[in-house]
């Protein structure tokens, strides 16, 4: 890999060398790597599948989906700001310039595993989660935007 930040960059973490990130984490020289059709997607997906049965007591399936093709945005959660611009633009029925799409990162289909956790309107619909890159190849993830962003149903307080 080359480009701005990568400088220092002396490996991309994989199964074989996975172990020895912790002891390397504060040298900021081992990436993840997001490249379509890698392991680290779907790993990313099992991650954000463990925050959300940590955080909010769900049970959801995140796969990563390979292409945009026949995909509808019915629900949708930007995993970031521009994910978020992208999936608004396709929401809105506009298509992605090539810049646009090059942004995306990674593109996954959430379904709950009960469906009547989700929102009514939801269903058994599968929920889109976009992962995007500034201009500049920058990611910034917002984990939070799984927690707060879900279509859940949310429990009648209790006297």
């Amino acid at each position: 890999m080359s480009g701005p930040g990568f400088e220092n960059l002396k490996a991309l973490i994989v199964e074989d060398n996975a172990h020895m990130y912790w002891a390397r984490s504060d040298a900021f020289d081992m990436a993840f790597d997001l490249t379509a059709g890698q392991s680290g997607l779907a790993k990313l997906g099992q991650v954000m599948t463990l925050w959300i049965k940590h955080m909010l007591a769900i049970d959801v399936e995140i796969k990563p989906v390979t292409e945009m093709r026949d995909v509808s945005f019915n629900w949708y959660l930007g995993l970031d700001a521009v994910g978020t611009k992208i999936g608004d633009t396709l929401w809105n029925g506009s298509s992605l310039d090539p810049r646009g799409e090059a942004s995306v990162v990674g593109l996954y289909q959430l379904k709950f595993k009960d469906p009547a956790v989700a929102a009514e309107k939801i269903g058994s619909e599968p929920v889109y989660l976009i992962l995007a890159m500034t201009s500049d190849k920058m990611l910034h993830m917002k984990p939070q935007n799984l927690l707060t962003g879900l279509p859940i149903r949310h429990p009648e307080p209790v006297n």
